[in-house]
């Protein structure tokens, strides 16, 4: 968004770290985010609030006091919203002046909850990194095939679909990699416990790539593997098929609008047997690269 702003707009970047003296006050009955929002308000006197992600939207609640226009815009499946309450949701509903949904499904969702205004502007990804990645990169030689899973270790991205799955194949012929960050759940800690127990596992947690090493491993893949319960888009799944990587995606929603023959295939079993048996099929099938790009074609932010 930024570079491709008029020079005449300022902008200023909210940040919402707190201090400990910052904690202390707000525990003293002091409203912290307001007085901030108070002050930035008076030296910067912003004409718009422009939120990325519901999860940063609850500080809507202070917009009555500002003169601001504000735009909400949703990445997240709106059916995923489970950690919000009823009343922050609705603080977050009523108080929005227009939506931006990231693709059609998300714009579908908003429409029968909302009757203000609404954009879509599809995600993307940046194929000119990409390709800046790929410039002298060659896929190395390995005796396994790979099978490649990302995103936040959690309930939603159906990790424990992949580690499951991963356990029925041979780990001297397979290996099944996830890209992602743990997070600070029970759901981790069960996962990591029930990985640690697996005897000769055919999987591996990597969560310290650096972008440029990101994509180079997921180049690196036969297969990439989503078992999202929900997504509203798959912008992972995106990455892998630019990169000539065939998905296999679990129907989450969003991996409907990206999945196809043309790149992969959509599965409407989360059993963990079924997903070793569509992988198989996949493996003994071969995909164009330049057809899988065109596939995709349509969500391309630089044209």
């Amino acid at each position: 968004l930024v570079p491709n702003l008029p020079e005449d707009v300022n902008l200023f970047y909210l940040e919402s770290n707190f201090t400990l003296f910052d904690k202390i006050r707000f525990h003293l009955g002091e409203d912290v985010m307001l007085n901030r929002l108070k002050k930035i308000e008076n030296e910067f006197k912003s004409d718009i609030w422009y939120i990325n992600t519901i999860t940063n939207a609850l500080f809507l609640k202070y917009s009555n006091h500002f003169s601001v226009f504000s735009f909400l815009h949703v990445h997240e499946n709106l059916y995923s919203l489970g950690t919000l309450s009823i009343k922050e949701t609705q603080i977050i509903f009523n108080s929005v002046d227009h939506f931006v949904a990231c693709s059609d499904l998300i714009d579908e969702q908003l429409s029968s909850i909302t009757n203000k205004p609404r954009t879509i502007i599809s995600s993307c990804i940046d194929k000119n990194f990409i390709d800046s990645c790929l410039l002298d990169y060659t896929k190395p030689s390995k005796n396994k095939i790979k099978i490649i899973g990302s995103g936040t270790i959690c309930l939603v991205k159906g990790v424990e679909i992949f580690v499951e799955t991963s356990k029925l194949f041979d780990p001297t012929k397979f290996e099944f990699v996830w890209i992602g960050k743990w997070t600070k759940t029970g759901y981790s800690e069960v996962l990591r416990r029930h990985i640690n127990s697996i005897e000769n596992p055919a999987i591996e947690i990597k969560n310290n790539l650096n972008p440029s090493a990101y994509i180079h491993e997921i180049s690196s893949a036969d297969l990439f593997l989503s078992c999202s319960r929900e997504e509203s888009m798959g912008l992972v799944m995106m990455e892998a098929i630019y990169c000539g990587v065939p998905v296999l995606a679990t129907d989450s929603g969003g991996s409907s609008l990206i999945v196809n023959d043309q790149n992969g295939k959509v599965c409407f079993d989360f059993r963990p047997a079924t997903l070793a048996q569509e992988i198989l099929g996949l493996l003994n099938k071969s995909f164009d690269k330049a057809a899988m790009r065109k596939s995709i074609s349509q969500y391309d932010g630089q044209e």
